[in-house]
């Protein structure tokens, strides 16, 4: 094997393992991209919902009463698991 040959196969190498990286750094830059997007996603609906269930609406109204029901069942849970567990 020549000389020649030699540094061709190295320089082969040397651009398969560019093109390597670069593939690597693209997909590593696109994973950050969407986890950010998948963020700014959560925090929209959050402050979506927010708005949506504070409102005065049917879907404010819904939630007033689901917040209403739980409460209620927090305080009266205890009680009757008291009842149907000791007496």
């Amino acid at each position: 094997m020549s000389n020649m040959e030699n540094l061709e196969t190295q320089l082969s190498e040397k651009e398969r393992q560019a093109a390597v990286y670069e593939a690597a750094m693209r997909s590593i830059q696109l994973e950050n991209i969407r986890r950010e997007a998948r963020g700014y996603a959560v925090l929209s609906s959050a402050l979506g919902y927010g708005e949506g269930a504070l409102g005065n609406g049917k879907f404010g109204k819904v939630t007033h009463a689901a917040k209403l029901f739980l409460i209620a069942f927090a305080f009266l849970a205890p009680s009757l698991l008291v009842w149907h567990v000791l007496l």
